[in-house]
């Protein structure tokens, strides 16, 4: 019998550069953002051969009468070619008092978990 390591989740919070051209345009069709099939974080590329679960979270927009609610952030937790499993997100808009530089910046690793 052999030990295996016990999978180990790391932290991450970084931007991530989606490959162009890798898009499923399966959810833009619903207006939503579509997962790439591959991303580059930290000079190396990563696979997306399966998505796990997709999250979308929403909020009411201030000072409208009728509560109407927005599409925030949509999350994918994936497995990756590496065998990784990862959560990226997507922000829709740029938050408040961001840079111009890093309002280009939409995609996020939000963790990491090596198996």
């Amino acid at each position: 019998m052999t030990d295996r390591p016990e999978p180990h989740e790391e932290f991450i919070s970084e931007s991530i550069d989606p490959v162009p051209g890798s898009f499923q345009t399966d959810l833009m069709a619903q207006g939503l953002a579509s997962l790439p099939g591959a991303f580059t974080w930290r000079n190396q590329r990563y696979e997306i051969v399966e998505c796990l679960e997709h999250k979308k979270q929403t909020s009411t927009e201030g000072g409208t009468a009728v509560g109407d609610r927005y599409l925030r952030r949509q999350q994918f937790t994936v497995r990756l070619g590496t065998g990784q499993i990862a959560i990226i997100y997507v922000e829709r808009h740029a938050r408040p008092g961001t840079s111009r530089k890093m309002a280009k910046k939409r995609w996020f690793l939000y963790s990491i978990t090596s198996v």
